[in-house]
């Protein structure tokens, strides 16, 4: 009886010890680069600051018009819902397009952008750096691994999700308005009023807590994956998927938490 039950144990506590070391990885590079940032005052030295506008570049600006498009296809989809919402009467409409794009879509599909396009590329581009020695070469150079490589890249990526989030909210519900008309909705004015009535204070802090911290999670998750990886090319592929599948795992995670914690406030 003693066997199956340690047998059962082990299967069990195993995975969860291992997950929990691995949580702490995370939070640990987090939290490092936030003291990091902090004890600088916010100032960035030249050769770092590069680096990070590097990120918020290929993060954010060269990912804006695949938002953009992504936001157009989810406004005329709204839009195309608009009179039967506004047909309810009241402020459904707006507590809907708060509901859905607001505390949602918006953070998801953002984060899904930046972990398809740039959590990969973290990742294996670290991977290299390691398997090709570059890490230590830095360091041989005086150059902190830590500050050169993964800072830019956590605080790019935070800075990366939260403009993608507000550039497809303003695309989703700025065409939602404008087209609602067309498809007999109610005029462009009204659907702001509406919006503007259904937001709380609450909003905009889910909405942070929802872009933010899964931002930086997910840049130290990919440079989490890539800088462990072993010294060996075949372990490229295996970081940079890793880095996808987690980072997509927690951020649903913490998002669906966000969202159970907003609607129980």
């Amino acid at each position: 009886m003693a066997r199956p039950v340690t047998t059962f144990l082990r299967a069990a506590g195993d995975p969860l010890v291992d997950l929990g070391g691995y949580l702490v990885g995370v939070a640990s590079i987090t939290g490092e680069v936030l003291l990091s940032v902090v004890g600088a005052g916010g100032r960035i030295r030249p050769v770092v600051r590069d680096v990070l506008w590097r990120q918020v570049y290929f993060t954010a600006v060269t990912a804006v018009p695949f938002t953009a498009l992504l936001a157009l296809l989810v406004a005329l989809a709204v839009a195309a819902q608009s009179p039967y919402s506004a047909a309810a009467g009241g402020n459904v409409l707006g507590t809907i397009l708060v509901a859905a794009l607001v505390r949602e879509l918006a953070p998801i599909t953002a984060a899904t952008i930046v972990i398809a396009r740039s959590g990969t590329a973290m990742a294996a581009e670290l991977a290299t750096m390691r398997v090709e020695g570059e890490v230590d070469a830095l360091a041989g150079m005086g150059i902190a691994p830590f500050e050169y490589l993964v800072v830019p890249r956590v605080v790019g990526t935070a800075v990366a999700l939260a403009s993608l989030t507000v550039v497809f909210l303003a695309v989703s519900l700025g065409a939602s308005a404008a087209l609602s008309p067309l498809l007999g909705g109610p005029p462009p004015g009204d659907i702001v009023d509406l919006v503007a009535n259904a937001l709380r204070p609450a909003d905009a802090a889910a909405l942070a807590a929802k872009t933010v911290i899964p931002g930086m999670a997910v840049a130290a998750v990919a440079c989490q994956e890539g800088l462990r990886a072993s010294r060996s090319t075949t372990q490229i592929p295996p970081a940079a998927t890793a880095a996808v599948v987690r980072s997509f795992s927690l951020v649903f995670v913490w998002n669906t938490a966000v969202t159970a914690l907003l609607y129980l406030t």
